[in-house]
């Protein structure tokens, strides 16, 4: 009779499994820095990039801005010219076209480059950002100039209250060409046959009131104070902002 005799498998030890576990942990392990690190690099190239735009928009801002304080000087002069000249002065030495000359109301709206900055928000990309100044920053830039908006709106009610003043006492039915003129290069154009015969034969004032034209003024007057803080004061602050917000964003990314 034959005997049949069963093989066994060596059975394998604790140790065995153990190091096949480590092996496996440490493969997982690998795998998840490998693919936090990639994370972190393309969050890096998207900061990068985002400080490039965001540069580039800041730039257009400060640009704006500058031609806007311009803009609010020339309407300061224009006012101050404008209560020099009225002050004391009889009605019956007034003239229609002095009025028409120093009654510009209001500056350029703003017109801000939010692309970068909105997207910024939109997908949460503040995040890329590890300085925490830069984001300080950022959002404080992004508030003030959502402020001068604000600002914008109630410069633009009392330009219109002003607006409608004028038109009450001034007639403006003068040739087109010759209200670009008086605006663009007024002290020529006062100098010539052309402006005295407008000043002569020309439109006249729509009031007898001296009252009137001191209530213009007072409109005039309530808008420049406004005007010289957005000028003076406020837009070169934002200007400021910007700037240093640039420089920020160049040296935490090493951008020219």
């Amino acid at each position: 009779m034959e005997v049949h005799h069963h093989s066994h498998t060596a059975r394998k030890k604790w140790t065995h499994y153990f190091w096949e576990f480590l092996m496996l942990f440490l493969a997982v392990f690998c795998g998840f820095l490998a693919e936090n690190q990639r994370e972190h690099y393309i969050e890096k190239i998207r900061a990068k990039q985002y400080a490039r735009s965001l540069i580039s928009d800041l730039k257009k801002d400060t640009t704006m801005i500058n031609v806007i304080i311009r803009q609010i000087k020339s309407n300061i002069a224009r006012t101050d010219s404008l209560a020099v000249f009225l002050k004391n002065k009889p009605i019956d030495q007034i003239r229609n076209i002095d009025l028409v000359t120093l009654s510009t109301e209001l500056y350029r709206h703003y017109t801000w480059n939010r692309a970068t900055l909105e997207q910024i928000k939109n997908s949460g990309g503040l995040r890329y950002f590890s300085n925490d100044s830069i984001i300080v920053r950022i959002t404080s830039y992004d508030a003030f100039t959502r402020h001068m908006d604000e600002d914008y709106k109630g410069d633009e009610v009392r330009a219109h209250r002003a607006v409608e003043k004028r038109n009450q006492i001034v007639d403006h039915n003068y040739p087109r060409q010759f209200i670009i003129s008086l605006l663009e290069n007024r002290d020529s154009l006062i100098k010539t046959d052309y402006f005295n015969e407008m000043a002569k034969n020309g439109p006249r004032l729509l009031t007898s009131s001296i009252n009137d034209i001191k209530i213009f003024l007072n409109e005039k007057l309530s808008i420049r104070q406004h005007f010289s803080t957005r000028g003076e004061s406020e837009l070169p602050e934002l200007i400021k902002d910007a700037e240093e917000l640039i420089l920020s964003l160049k040296k935490e990314f090493h951008l020219k």
